[in-house]
């Protein structure tokens, strides 16, 4: 639910974006952080003490144990960067934010691409006969 909620304000907050009118001079910025050193993964965490039985392959308390203390981002260096974003005349729809999110956006990202790769000519095979208006994912840039 976690990830779902997340990925849902991603998705509203792209389509909002692209649906207000320029002249309002509403940005929209993702943050998308890796971890940081906060409190979040520590005391102030709380689990289930039952868990339901579609979820007994995963240890989120482990998960969250070994990473807690050994994040890689910096409170106060993320807090500077939030803070330039929010002041920013023309701010980017999406900053990642931390190197271990950089790194996980640059695989999902590669990992897209050849998925789309590896079915291009299925995806590219329902248009009209006749129909010249595609485009090849060469011009992609």
């Amino acid at each position: 639910m976690y990830n779902a909620s997340k990925w849902a304000v991603e998705g509203f907050t792209e389509a909002v974006s692209k649906e207000v009118k320029p002249e309002w001079g509403i940005k929209f910025t993702l943050i998308e952080p890796g971890g940081f050193r906060t409190d979040w993964a520590g005391r102030s965490m709380m689990f289930a003490e039952k868990k339901h039985p579609a979820y007994d392959h995963l240890n989120a308390r482990n998960a969250v144990n070994r990473r807690h203390g050994n994040q890689a981002g910096d409170v106060v260096k993320g807090v500077k960067v939030f803070y330039e974003l929010a002041i920013m005349k023309d701010p980017p729809l999406r900053c990642i934010v931390g190197t271990d999110a950089y790194k996980l956006i640059i695989q999902k990202l590669e990992s897209q691409l050849e998925s789309v790769k590896k079915f291009e000519k299925l995806s590219n095979s329902t248009d009209v006969d006749g129909y010249a208006g595609g485009v090849e994912l060469g011009s992609l840039k």
